[in-house]
């Protein structure tokens, strides 16, 4: 059995469902045969959905197929328009990053981050558990030097610029407990580390689907 989060799903004319799943083992993608013919199996495979399964990998097959599903637990509102740009953004962050060796870290940075999203103002929690993801990956910015700014990965006096505070609070985002690191983001700070966030991962994960809902982030 594998515990694992939807972050994605794919219909197929034939009623199967592609799953793009996110575990702390790493990120993979399975087919659930038939899926959409039982209201009961694809409401388990809903979006968000925490889930522990059971896989099938027939020889020559491409995907391995799910043949069991238990339902774990459920993150409720992330559906919501102002809610959902955040929760799909950072989910498909972690499925291009979580490789086996980043996945472990990355595991629990997802949940939380989710959690985070479903439960309070989304914005502070995207930014911190993207750039947190980020730098379970090895892709964190490097803060040492001078400026206000980010521009190619380095602290700089040009590129994007954060400003004092928000230079304060992507520094303890990346070294301090979340609940320290949250309370230095105010509203204009935590705008300018999102901005910072989509062109970070643009320019070092590459083009994410997601990015396409980036003015409702």
């Amino acid at each position: 059995m594998v515990e694992a989060l939807v972050v994605g799903r794919r219909p197929s004319p034939k009623g199967d469902l592609l799953l793009f799943l996110v575990s702390p083992q790493g990120a993979f993608t399975a087919i659930a045969r038939s899926a959409l013919r039982s209201s009961g199996q694809a409401g388990r495979l809903s979006l968000f959905h925490h889930l522990r399964l059971q896989l099938y990998q027939r020889p020559q097959a491409e995907l391995p197929t799910v043949t069991q599903v238990e339902l774990i637990g459920r993150l409720f509102h992330l559906e919501e328009p102002f809610r959902f740009p955040a929760a799909s953004f950072l989910a498909e962050l972690a499925f291009r990053l979580a490789s086996p060796e980043s996945a472990p870290k990355i595991w629990p940075l997802l949940v939380s981050g989710l959690r985070g999203i479903s439960r309070s103002d989304p914005g502070p929690a995207l930014a911190w558990a993207g750039w947190r993801i980020l730098q379970a990956a090895g892709l964190a910015p490097n803060l040492e030097g001078e400026g206000w700014a980010i521009q190619g990965g380095q602290r700089s006096v040009e590129g994007i610029y954060v400003g004092p505070q928000g230079m304060k609070a992507l520094q303890a985002i990346l070294t301090r407990p979340g609940r320290e690191a949250l309370s230095l983001l105010d509203g204009e700070s935590t705008e300018r580390l999102l901005e910072l966030l989509r062109l970070h991962a643009l320019d070092y994960v590459g083009e994410l689907r997601s990015l396409r809902l980036r003015s409702s982030l």
